[in-house]
C-alpha cells in the first residue's frame, strides 16, 4: 500500500499527454487533486490516497464502473474519466501511486457554503437522486475501507486508540464525557439496504456557473452499501452549519430536496438524528486520528485534528439546542 505517488507532471505526460500547466485544485483532506491544462482542454488529475484506501486500484476500478453506469443512466450527472495510453482508467506510477484523469466540467462552479435555499434544495435533490439511480447498479459494491460511516465501529476504534496512546491531551479530557453521553447514536441507522455516496459535502457538488442547480456530483470513491441517513446526515452537517450554528431553514430545504428524490418516507426523528449521527462520527474520527499522529486526514500543523474534533462537537451541541424547533419544522417535510 502506498501513500505517496510520483511527480504529477511525469504522470500526466507518461500516462496521458503533455501538459501545458498544472496547478493544485480544491482543498480536500484525502486525495491529491490537480487542474491540468493541455492542448486538448482542461482535465483534473487525481492521485488516490493509498494510506487511506487499502485497495486504491480496486477503488479506481469501482469508480470507473459507477461512472459508466451513471453516464448511461443520467448523462452528465458525473464527470467523465479519460482513458490513459494503455486504455485503462488508472495509472500506476514508478513509486506505486495510483492516478486517474477526469474531464473538467466547464461552465460549473464549486461552493464552499450554500448561498440560498434554492441551492440547498437542489443539493438535497442531487444526492437523493443518486441513491435512486444506483438502485439499478448491477455489480457488487465493496466498502472503501473497513467500518466506513459506521459510528459504532469508529467508537470502538477510538477506544483502541485511546488505550494505545501514551497520553491523552489534557485539553481534550472533557471530550471523553461528551462522547460517552452520546454513544446511543451508534445504535442508529445500522441497516444497509441501498447504495449511497457516503461523502455528501457541499464541495462535492458542481453547480451551474450562472444558476442554483446542481450540474454534477464529484468524488465517488466512497460509494458503498449503506443507510440513506448517512448521506442526508452528512449533507445536513456540511450544508446547514456555519460558524458553529445550525440553520433550521437550511435543513428543511435540504430535506425537501432529498426525501422525495431518494424515494424514502422517514419520520421527523430520523431526519433530526441523521446529522447528529454523522457529526459525532466525524468528531470521533478526527480525535482518533489526532491520537494516532494524524495518519488519515491531512494536517498543516499538529493539533489540527483536535481542533476539528472540537468544532464538530460544538456543532452537535448547536443541533441539540435547537431540537424542539427542528423537530416541529421537520414534521412539515
Amino acid at each position: 500500500m502506498s501513500g505517496a505517488g510520483g511527480n504529477p507532471e511525469t504522470v500526466i505526460r507518461e500516462g496521458w499527454f503533455d501538459p501545458l500547466r498544472i496547478a493544485p485544485l480544491g482543498d480536500g483532506f484525502i486525495n491529491q487533486t490537480l487542474l491540468v491544462e493541455t492542448g486538448r482542454g482542461r482535465f483534473v488529475l487525481q492521485r488516490i490516497n493509498g494510506r487511506v484506501f487499502p485497495d486504491p486500484r480496486g477503488i479506481a476500478e469501482k469508480v470507473q464502473q459507477v461512472v459508466a453506469y451513471l453516464q448511461a443512466a443520467a448523462p452528465g450527472r458525473v464527470p467523465a474519466l479519460e482513458p490513459n495510453r494503455r486504455g485503462s482508467y488508472v495509472w500506476r506510477d514508478e513509486r506505486g501511486g495510483y492516478w486517474r484523469l477526469w474531464h473538467y466540467a466547464e461552465n460549473t462552479r464549486t461552493l464552499q457554503a450554500l448561498e440560498n435555499g434554492r441551492q440547498a434544495q437542489s443539493a438535497g435533490r442531487a444526492f437523493g437522486e443518486l441513491q435512486s439511480l444506483m438502485k439499478g447498479f448491477p455489480s457488487p459494491v465493496e466498502d472503501p475501507m473497513p467500518g466506513f460511516m459506521q459510528l459504532d465501529c469508529y467508537l470502538r476504534d477510538f477506544e483502541a486508540a485511546l488505550d494505545a496512546a501514551s497520553e491523552f491531551p489534557r485539553q481534550a479530557e472533557d471530550l471523553l464525557a461528551f462522547i460517552d453521553a452520546r454513544r446511543g447514536l451508534g445504535e442508529l441507522f445500522a441497516v444497509r439496504d441501498r447504495i449511497v455516496h457516503a461523502d455528501c459535502k457541499v464541495d462535492n457538488l458542481l453547480f451551474s456557473a450562472e444558476g442554483d442547480e446542481v450540474a454534477a456530483i464529484l468524488d465517488l470513491d466512497t460509494v458503498m452499501f449503506g443507510h440513506w441517513a448517512w448521506d442526508f446526515g452528512d449533507l445536513a452537517r456540511s450544508a446547514a452549519s456555519a460558524g458553529g450554528s445550525f440553520s433550521v431553514d437550511r435543513l428543511i430545504a435540504l430535506a425537501k430536496g432529498f426525501v422525495p428524490a431518494a424515494g424514502i418516507d422517514p419520520g421527523p426523528d430520523e431526519l433530526l438524528m441523521a446529522p447528529r449521527y454523522i457529526t459525532l462520527m466525524l468528531g470521533v474520527r478526527f480525535l482518533t486520528d489526532h491520537l494516532r499522529g494524524d495518519r488519515y486526514f491531512r494536517v498543516s500543523a499538529p493539533g489540527d485534528n483536535l481542533r476539528r474534533a472540537e468544532e464538530q462537537f460544538a456543532l452537535l451541541e448547536a443541533m441539540e439546542r435547537k431540537e424542539a424547533q427542528l423537530r416541529e419544522s421537520l414534521r412539515r417535510v
